[in-house]
């Protein structure tokens, strides 16, 4: 036979072999259904929004379901009200840790970081004059109204009046009754730190807005009935195109340098410190702004959760958290209480 007679027939055939494999291909990947249900801090909202329609292009008949509220909000979600669910992400890996692992979860990734910032408008009260040097000495000017999220529900919350309380020592000012004398919320030191207590009605006053979250609180400072509000970077970030700006806080009082977390490791937080309910109370200690997310045991859709938080930790999922204005953690790192890593995420995490 001719020798480009064969090799014709075989380009026809590699030809024929290439049509099959990818046609299987795209069978298996269209054969996967299902719905992915998540839980999740609500600042994630972008990120996880993101994630979900990349993996929805890869995944075409597979749905992703995302609840979002204050992390410790959605994390009661699964242990107080035992909903069903595949996937938690927290604001702040710790809670996952501290609430979900071992009974709900055996391990936990840290994977990104945030930072706290205070935002404001052109609308602000005396947001022309605002610095890091003076910002608390405008809130506590006559007809300013600044807002925070409950710390009961959501760690952007416990994480801004914990920083009120370093910010303390840190301009060595009295900026905590900021606090004290328009909400319930009190402080009491304890040996070189303080524990904070935050009871279940926050009773704020007219000078404070408090909400269950921070994305509660961005159209109220876009519509002016509050000048300030102190939510993560991200947040501020992703409202820019609204008129929201923001300040940076000192690198102490930003929460997003471990380098000093023996400092934070000295303000404490009770969360429904009035409840008589040991379950609801909790202790918070102040630690930096680190997010975790985790695949729960029982999640019926374990492997497409799995594949989820693959696709998150891989090198597009780490440039859709930067794009949503939050730093990768990468390799993200395995906390210490985690065991069992899936397989499928090990390239992707230390351990």
């Amino acid at each position: 036979m001719d020798n480009k007679i064969i090799a014709a027939i075989i380009i026809i055939i590699i030809a024929i072999v290439a049509i099959g494999v990818y046609g299987y291909n795209t069978y298996t990947a269209s054969s996967e259904s299902g719905t992915i249900v998540i839980y999740a801090a609500d600042s994630l909202g972008k990120q996880l929004n993101a994630t979900a329609n990349e993996f929805k292009s890869q995944h075409p008949n597979v749905n992703v379901e995302i609840h979002y509220s204050g992390s410790q909000a959605a994390i009661r979600q699964i242990t107080d009200l035992n909903k069903t669910a595949d996937i938690v992400a927290s604001a702040d890996y710790g809670l996952i840790d501290q609430r979900l692992i071992p009974n709900y979860t055996s391990w936990n990734v840290k994977y990104a970081r945030n930072e706290m910032v205070i935002a404001y408008t052109d609308k602000s009260k005396n947001s022309s004059q605002i610095n890091s040097t003076n910002w608390y000495q405008i809130f506590s000017q006559s007809g300013v109204k600044f807002g925070f999220s409950d710390p009961n529900s959501d760690p952007a919350g416990y994480r801004a009046v914990m920083m009120m309380q370093l910010a303390n020592n840190y301009y060595n000012s009295s900026i905590f009754h900021l606090i004290t004398q328009n909400s319930a919320i009190t402080s009491k030191k304890n040996g070189t730190g303080y524990v904070l207590s935050a009871p279940s009605n926050l009773n704020p006053s007219s000078n404070i807005m408090i909400r269950e979250d921070t994305a509660q609180l961005m159209p109220s400072l876009e519509s002016g009935a509050i000048d300030y509000a102190i939510v993560y970077k991200s947040q501020a970030e992703q409202q820019k195109d609204s008129g929201v700006k923001y300040m940076t806080l000192p690198g102490e009082l930003s929460l997003s340098n471990t380098q000093y977390e023996p400092e934070y490791d000295k303000i404490k937080l009770i969360e429904f410190s009035d409840s008589t309910d040991t379950t609801k109370t909790k202790t918070i200690t102040l630690s930096p702004i680190v997010y975790g997310i985790t695949v729960l045991n029982n999640a019926p859709q374990k492997q497409l959760a799995t594949e989820f938080v693959q696709l998150l930790l891989s090198p597009t999922g780490t440039q859709i958290i930067q794009n949503s204005f939050q730093e990768p953690i990468t390799p993200a790192i395995a906390t210490n209480d985690s065991t069992n890593i899936p397989d499928a995420l090990k390239q992707y995490v230390e351990q």
